[in-house]
């Protein structure tokens, strides 16, 4: 079979420029990409309603849009191509905007044969990548864990710096790995996870410096996916003493659920972990008999459409996290042979949590156990 050709669209007002690539970098791509050019934004928005082009390779200096301007507009219309900076103004600067802006990559224009080569075999790396088809949604956000994930995907080494009000952090990535987070007192993932809990401010990605120490080892995805479940928890904390939110009620009954009953059916799972009559005995108190409880339920389509949703105020959030764990789930199954992926558990002082990924839907359910009244007690002895 065919391989499929990449189809990548050069963009820069020097045409002299535009020529020279095309033929250079045709002659080096062989017959592997389909390469277009275009001397201004308005013909590169042309191409890409024509064509599906899967790499945008542009310049920062054009005139009336220029290379800034043309990559918001692109993060807005069209999340999902590939985004380079080549451009022969590779200031510090230019490079921290344009990447915390959705650029994948951000390049200078070699001088050399040898500087060519070298930004082809870059682009063919990268231009291998293809976001395949399944749970997917549109980013509502541009946001920290965005920036770092396309830090860690590309493997640099830089120093993010982050500022909320009075509350100012650093993040230090070194060839794809977060090694060190520090937030006021705090260090480590304690840092890592606070500055990825914050509401809004201010990042800025500049070159990397060696930190104090090297207080993280863990993989940057577990990272961020832990950074994304305590952020979640944060905007949604319990309510304190003696508040009566029927959100968070401990007496609300079991829910009936009409769409995709199946799915919970694992979660009911965790009432097997209760002691039994004579294990709580053994431990010198009283048993208590507990049963499951359903506090928050979300079951959205691969659209990131909400289907059905019980007792959730963020249904926006959840789905977000689904989005993440979706994407996450793609790049795990690529490179470790351990097959699709199934479901992520989360079991905490307050309950679990279960986000389930399938081929048509995915689910997300909050549960806890509580203790059975009195009167149903007695009639299950």
């Amino acid at each position: 079979m065919a391989l499929k050709r990449k189809k990548v669209l050069f963009v820069d007002d020097d045409t002299s420029l535009l020529l020279i690539l095309q033929q250079l970098m045709g002659g080096l791509a062989g017959e592997t990409w389909e390469i277009f050019t275009a001397p201004d934004v308005s013909k590169a928005l042309g191409l890409l309603q024509e064509h599906r082009i899967d790499l945008l390779v542009f310049d920062i200096h054009m005139p009336v849009v220029d290379g800034l301007q043309f990559l918001n507009l692109l993060q807005r219309k069209y999340p999902n191509v590939l985004k380079v900076v080549l451009t022969g103004d590779a200031s510090e600067e230019y490079r921290a905007r344009c990447l915390s802006n959705g650029a994948e990559l951000f390049l200078e224009k070699p001088r050399d044969d040898g500087g060519w080569r070298s930004v082809h075999a870059t682009l063919h790396e990268l231009a291998k990548f293809q976001p395949e088809e399944g749970f997917r949604g549109v980013l509502r956000r541009v946001g920290l864990q965005d920036v770092l994930q396309m830090e860690c995907l590309a493997r640099h080494s830089v120093l993010l710096r982050v500022q909320a009000g009075n509350t100012q952090g650093s993040v230090f990535v070194k060839d794809g790995q977060i090694i060190h987070a520090q937030c006021g007192t705090r260090r480590g993932e304690d840092a890592f996870n606070y500055l990825m809990t914050l509401g809004g401010g201010e990042f800025e990605v500049q070159t990397f410096v060696e930190p104090p120490e090297r207080s993280i080892s863990g993989s940057w995805e577990f990272l961020l996916m832990e950074a994304a479940r305590q952020r979640d928890e944060a905007g949604e904390a319990p309510p304190a003493a003696g508040h009566t939110d029927s959100a968070f009620s401990v007496n609300a009954p079991l829910p009936v659920v009409e769409r995709h009953p199946a799915s919970i059916v694992p979660v009911l799972e965790m009432s097997q972990g209760n002691p039994t009559p004579g294990e709580a005995e053994g431990r010198g108190r009283p048993a208590e008999v507990l049963r499951p409880q359903i506090d928050e339920l979300v079951v959205c389509s691969l659209q990131g459409e909400v289907l059905h949703e019980w007792k959730c105020t963020n249904p926006n959030g959840r789905v977000g996290l689904l989005e993440f764990l979706s994407q996450k789930a793609r790049q795990i199954a690529q490179g470790l042979p351990l097959g699709a992926f199934d479901r992520l558990e989360l079991d905490g002082s307050q309950g679990r949590v279960v986000a389930q990924i399938e081929a048509d839907r995915a689910l997300f359910v909050r549960i806890s156990q509580v203790p059975v009244d009195g009167e149903a007690a007695s009639f299950g002895a």
